[in-house]
């Protein structure tokens, strides 16, 4: 079983809510738009380029959908994104630096820089071959390392643009007591629980 879905299954049961796993927006794409990101689409775009990012290669790449870990409907009307290893490079590092103080974020953003900071040696090895081709956006070495830091900042920042609560996200750090089985049944909920107390609106 991969890791998200046992975690997702404990939230389901924390929040007694059913996750919907293969939910999409219309909003949420792979090719940044005006229209999608409103008033900071000028801001994702500096990131783009801050990060070497090609933008004749952005515009011919064929859009598709970006699929979330998973939504919960109300009275959540949230993304929710388990965050494996894999997600704490330094291309990760380098677009949280660039989040606009004002939108809303369902993390702790110096938690998970301190995260960045910590692994990102790692975390572009657990990547593998995949992370370090190249991509057409991100023509260069672990460009695909790049574009999955690029593509986690859509699932923040367009939610609440879109009407949507910010996105919910759990590292796989928080969790390493579940994840090696030191935390079982009811104490790996009660763990959960009190991760989604300072997240989620409407946990108690």
């Amino acid at each position: 079983m991969r890791l998200e879905l046992g975690i997702i299954t404990i939230v389901e049961d924390v929040l007694g809510a059913p996750a919907e796993r293969r939910t999409r927006f219309d909003w949420l794409v792979n090719k940044p738009q005006p229209t999608h990101f409103k008033e900071t689409y000028p801001a994702i775009m500096r990131l783009f380029d801050e990060m070497g990012g090609d933008r004749s290669g952005l515009l011919t790449k064929t859009e598709g959908p970006l699929t979330p870990d998973a939504y919960f409907p109300e009275p959540y009307h949230c993304l929710f994104e388990f965050d494996e290893l894999q997600h704490f490079t330094s291309f990760r590092a380098q677009t949280l630096r660039g989040y606009p103080a004002h939108i809303p974020l369902g993390f702790d953003l110096r938690l998970y820089l301190q995260f960045c900071a910590e692994k990102l040696t790692v975390a572009l090895q657990k990547g593998g071959d995949s992370f370090r081709r190249k991509t057409a956006d991100f023509p260069f070495v672990n460009g695909r390392g790049a574009q999955r830091a690029f593509f986690d900042t859509f699932r923040d920042w367009l939610p609440p643009l879109h009407g949507l609560r910010p996105t919910v996200r759990i590292a796989e750090f928080e969790v390493a007591e579940i994840l090696n089985g030191t935390l079982t049944g009811a104490a790996a909920r009660c763990h959960i629980r009190e991760l989604l107390k300072r997240r989620v609106e409407h946990v108690t």
